[in-house]
């Protein structure tokens, strides 16, 4: 698994793994602060959720997704 985008809330990992998932990709989000005793999802100010696709999907997934960038809100 690679990761193609580090968010700094549920929801926009959430989004992102939605519209990955509607294009074909298999996203899976993951959160590091479930492996903390910590009660927030911070570390050293740093957040912890990722979104993260298959190797052979690494590259097709971030060439969608700096496609989106350029799109008009």
């Amino acid at each position: 698994m690679k990761t193609v985008a580090q968010c700094s809330t549920h929801f926009q990992a959430d989004v992102i793994k939605g519209n990955l998932e509607n294009e074909g990709f298999h996203p899976v989000v993951f959160d590091n602060s479930m492996n903390s005793f910590l009660p927030v999802n911070k570390t050293n100010g740093q957040n912890l959720i990722f979104v993260r696709v298959p190797d052979e999907e690494y590259k097709a997934a971030m060439e969608y997704l700096d496609s989106q960038k350029d799109q008009p809100d």
